[in-house]
């Protein structure tokens, strides 16, 4: 009868163990379904056609709307046209530093500086172009590097990197290519998927993943990093365009970052676009970072 006792003692220890990881698991998914419930609620609720990709990218935890729907892109396009860049560059069909004259043909209005500039006075190196492309959504830069890269290399690239429902159809502020339903397209699920691949050093190779994300970390505003907490760097990149509003990035939330790519279309009121955008960030933002910062018990853990 002895020889039973540590037996008994040991399954006693290991019944307990066993309940206290069930009650760990069971708060964990109990927070799991609340958050999801809330993102759909924000979806839900929005006047507009809403999609998203969410992702844990260490855990690989997934949340989804509507992640096959094809979207406008808008700026948010030029994400696979620095990719590109950065592939040839890779390749050694120019160097990332090669000096470029901006010529009269890549001018356009909207978004950046370039257009404002005197004729035949700038010369910068394409980098310096993805630079402007990114972080101020440069058009005129933006239509001298879809020059360099060529559309067609753009498209067959998103192809063999697994993301074929993105499309480059159109350079910049072309309404006319627009009307005619030329229009700069992709899915949550793609771009999830190429934020993904830059983050773990996969687009291209690590050096050139790393530079692009430093790139498109660069100081900005944006709806996606509205909803993120103070300090926690963002890279990303969004786009807008009449009824539209997409945005996409890497969060880079300590021990818990994540890719978010949120999509608008159909938008009734303008203004709503990035309102939802920021919704779902906030929502995100706050669920990933009680997980990261907390225990398994779920007692928050001080810094």
């Amino acid at each position: 009868m002895t020889l039973r006792f540590p037996y008994i003692r040991a399954a006693v220890l290991i019944a307990a163990f066993a309940l206290s990881s069930m009650t760990v698991s069971a708060q964990s998914d109990l927070l799991k379904e609340k958050f999801s419930v809330r993102l759909h609620r924000i979806a839900g609720e929005a006047d507009a056609v809403v999609g998203f990709v969410i992702k844990d990218l260490k855990s690989g935890e997934r949340f989804a709307l509507n992640e096959t729907e094809i979207f406008p892109q808008a700026s948010s396009i030029k994400i696979h046209i620095l990719t590109e860049v950065y592939r040839q560059a890779a390749a050694g069909k120019f160097s990332l530093n090669d000096i470029r004259p901006l010529p009269s043909s890549a001018r356009v209005a909207g978004s950046g500086v370039l257009s404002m500039l005197g004729e035949r006075t700038v010369s910068m190196s394409v980098r310096d172009y993805c630079v402007l492309m990114m972080n101020l959504s440069d058009n005129t830069a933006t239509n001298l590097l879809i020059d360099l890269v060529g559309m067609k290399n753009v498209n067959e690239s998103l192809v063999k990197e697994g993301a074929p429902e993105t499309k480059l159809q159109r350079i910049m502020m072309d309404y006319q290519a627009a009307k005619e339903g030329r229009e700069n397209i992709a899915t949550p699920k793609d771009v999830a998927l190429v934020l993904e691949k830059l983050y773990n050093g996969t687009m291209v190779n690590r050096a050139a993943s790393d530079d692009m994300l430093a790139v498109m970390r660069l100081e900005k505003e944006g709806w996606i990093k509205s909803g993120v907490g103070t300090g926690v760097p963002v890279a990303n990149k969004a786009g807008d365009i009449e009824g539209v509003k997409v945005d996409a990035a890497v969060v880079y939330l300590e021990n818990g970052p994540y890719v978010i790519t949120v999509m608008t279309k159909m938008l009734l009121k303008e203004p709503d676009g990035g309102r939802i955008i920021t919704d779902i960030s906030r929502a995100t933002y706050e669920y990933f970072e009680r997980k990261a910062s907390s225990n398994r018990f779920g007692r928050r853990i001080p810094k």
